[in-house]
């Protein structure tokens, strides 16, 4: 990358053990929409995926589900500890098809072109995200897929009753952390434009956004696990405290608040957008 291109954002979720252990648990929130984009772009058997931005796998090892014994899924990160954990965990599962791989996305080199490149929440922690797609499009065949997911962090919440106030808190403090940090809040919105500014035609788009209500106890506590992984980054950049959330009641609190509400309320939206490379 040259000096006049824009700096990555810092990855304001940082790295413990808390934090892998959230990403593992958002597979319940968002592995079916993963699975869908998948789905609907042709990623099937005996495929070769990238998956770009692995983390501790749980894409990948959705990619090696869709393609079979037959396939195989690389995955790449540039966090040792989370590529440890992805590969104690694929080893776990007995799945001998999926490797991982310790780079840079804008340095990669591979032997042969894979079938599909796929990512999720990866885009808007990069500096030049539509130049980072035209560089992994080279690692793809012709006619290979091309398949990403990002949050729109910049849609605010939207009650079917009156506002739920914890949650407009939590949205505000996500918002402001993630801004300080540097990482793109529009990214869901600016995937379309992303893809045709990395020279790839035009793709599919759609959104999904997962509801709170009274009922649901997946959304609060992934929203109190986000607030826990952003917690030192939120003080650090002044942002908010550590009592001004007290993170340890905050599921129950919101949850709380949906049921005095009696509210359906939406969690963020996830965006999918997916093309193939052209053929010649």
């Amino acid at each position: 990358m040259t000096e006049n291109l824009k700096a990555d954002a810092l990855y304001a979720m940082g790295y413990s053990d808390e934090e892998h252990r959230r990403l593992i648990e958002q597979e319940h929130l968002f592995g079916r929409h993963t699975r869908r984009l998948f789905q609907d772009a042709g990623i099937t058997l005996g495929m070769r995926v990238l998956d770009v931005g692995c983390g501790v796998g749980d894409v990948s090892m959705l990619a090696a589900a869709l393609v079979g014994p037959e396939g195989s899924v690389v995955g790449v990160d540039t966090n040792q500890r989370s590529l440890e954990l992805a590969r104690r965990r694929v080893a776990a599962l007995g799945l001998p098809n999926v490797a991982f791989l310790e780079s840079d996305l804008r340095s990669l080199s591979f032997d042969h072109p894979f079938d599909a490149v796929v990512g999720r929440f990866i885009l808007m922690y990069l500096g030049e995200p539509s130049e980072v797609l035209r560089l992994l499009a080279m690692h793809l065949r012709s006619g290979g897929i091309i398949a990403f997911q990002e949050l729109e962090l910049e849609l605010p919440p939207v009650s079917s009753t009156r506002t739920v106030a914890l949650e407009e808190l939590w949205f505000s403090l996500l918002l402001s952390t993630f801004k300080q940090a540097g990482v793109e809040t529009h990214m869901g919105l600016k995937l379309y434009q992303t893809f045709v500014a990395g020279n790839l035609p035009a793709p599919n788009v759609h959104m999904d956004v997962h509801l709170m209500t009274p009922t649901d106890l997946l959304g609060p506590r992934a929203a109190a696990q986000v607030l826990r992984s952003i917690l030192p980054s939120m003080e650090r950049f002044g942002v908010g405290t550590a009592e001004e959330v007290a993170v340890e009641t905050f599921a129950q609190r919101l949850h709380a608040d949906l049921i005095s509400t009696g509210a359906a309320s939406t969690w963020l939206g996830l965006v999918s957008a997916w093309t193939r490379k052209p053929s010649g």
